[in-house]
């Protein structure tokens, strides 16, 4: 299928900046929402194994080269309407030298309470917590504004640092300015694609635009890291596919017992848990390692008793899931996105949207699946991927990931929620209801 794309690449000369193309409505509704809340996004990568500082900045300079939104701010044009426009600012690297097992844990919290100012380019950052002990541990924080990317695509961004790091010389060539989804909707021929957006001019940044907005006070977020070995990762999968369910709905489970649990109450309750869904699978051919912005949620709820069984709230879940992955559903959602944002919503209105519609769980658990990346780099090796690490208001946030043979957690709870031992419960209890469960 030939897509038709809304955007042009050209070259303003009065500004000298190149126009990537306008945002995508899903883009749109991001950049929004962080106006009215920070909303972005950070995954952890542990590393063993030396490499310099030097190294990494070279290793970063050759990514941004590669993937265009790595280089890019939003800017106005005339009608206020926000564009990708491509800037010439390098990757921000902050070094830390390593303390701790869980010194990046703490780094984490520090960035996802660190907005983006969208008018500065790049809307990503990153974060290196150095080693210079005998063991050769380090970690890369990878901090992404979620209107320029995904969790997926910052894995692949994340294996790309890797390769830059271990065979600079022969790292691959640029990528083009990646599609939105509605791009790439198979079948679809939106109104807004028709024709090619003339070249705009830009506005400067206004007092009511321009400012940052500062997270909410009495907001903190914690984060708190685990995984299964491998031994109990295969366990789970095996299990999981016995119980005609599958791992994601199993660790939803978990921790909506969990929660349960921990409220207290013997009556019945009510929760919701929400899950972000990967929509490469259903979008028409493309570069699917780019980063990008290519997904969508579903939300499913459930009646939980004091006795309700794991494998039971699992297999529901997983059938609540099915009924929102289907192509026609997946597709009405990104069309009423389209339709929301061409309204012009303010920035509090898609805020309250957002919380409405999916953010009003109990949980959220943004599941990257098995990822399908290598572990070693020439002398390097990729030990473990924590996260999506998502800054959430108002509830639980749950990033995981499968690397090699084994699962990582990483569990993102607010002040406001819970206390940070009352996150570590919460933590421990859902894996001790896991092992049960698979025992």
């Amino acid at each position: 299928m030939e897509i038709n794309y809304m955007y042009m690449q050209c070259l303003d000369r009065t500004q000298a900046v190149a126009v990537c193309r306008p945002l995508g409505a899903l883009e749109q509704l991001f950049w929004l929402l962080d106006r009215a809340n920070p909303f972005h996004f950070a995954l952890t990568a542990q590393i063993k194994g030396r490499f310099s500082v030097h190294q990494l900045q070279q290793a970063l300079t050759l990514v941004q080269q590669r993937h265009p939104l790595l280089r890019v701010r939003i800017a106005l044009d005339e009608a206020e309407q926000p564009w990708f426009v491509e800037d010439s600012a390098p990757i921000p690297l902050r070094v830390v030298q390593r303390q701790s097992e869980e010194h990046w844990q703490r780094e984490v919290e520090r960035e996802i309470e660190t907005p983006f100012v969208w008018w500065q380019a790049p809307l990503v950052r990153v974060v290196l917590v150095h080693s210079s002990n005998d063991a050769q541990l380090s970690e890369l924080i990878v901090i992404s504004h979620h209107s320029i990317a995904d969790g997926t695509s910052i894995t692949y961004l994340i294996r790309d640092i890797l390769q830059a790091l271990a065979t600079p010389t022969v790292f691959v060539q640029s990528l083009p300015v990646p599609p939105s989804r509605e791009d790439l909707v198979p079948g679809k021929a939106l109104q807004t694609l028709s024709e090619l957006k003339p070249m705009p001019k830009f506005t400067k940044m206004s007092g009511s635009l321009g400012s940052v907005q500062s997270v909410r006070q009495n907001n903190r977020q914690f984060v708190r890291s685990g995984s299964l070995s491998p031994k109990t990762t295969l366990l789970l999968l095996t299990r999981s596919r016995q119980e005609q369910t599958s791992v994601h709905a199993a660790i939803c489970a978990a921790f909506l017992l969990a929660i349960r649990h921990q409220n207290g109450s013997e009556q019945p309750q009510n929760l919701r848990c929400m899950s972000p869904i990967n929509l490469r699978p259903y979008l028409t051919s493309f570069n699917q390692e780019d980063v990008g912005l290519w997904v969508s949620a579903g939300r499913t709820s459930h009646h939980l008793s004091a006795d309700a069984n794991l494998w039971d709230v699992a297999r529901s879940l997983k059938q609540q899931l099915n009924q929102i992955m289907t192509p026609d559903k997946l597709f009405e959602e990104i069309f009423q996105n389209q339709e929301w944002a061409s309204t012009y919503p303010s920035p509090d209105v898609v805020l309250q949207g957002f919380q409405d519609q999916l953010f009003g769980s109990d949980i959220g658990i943004s599941n990257l699946g098995r990822l399908t990346i290598q572990q070693q780099f020439g002398e390097l090796q990729l030990q473990a991927i924590y996260g999506p690490i998502v800054r959430m208001s108002g509830k639980n946030d749950l990033g995981v990931t499968t690397l090699g043979e084994q699962l990582f957690f990483t569990l993102v709870s607010e002040e406001s929620v819970m206390s940070r031992t009352q996150a570590n419960t919460l933590y421990e209890e859902a894996i001790h209801l896991l092992n049960e469960a698979i025992r």
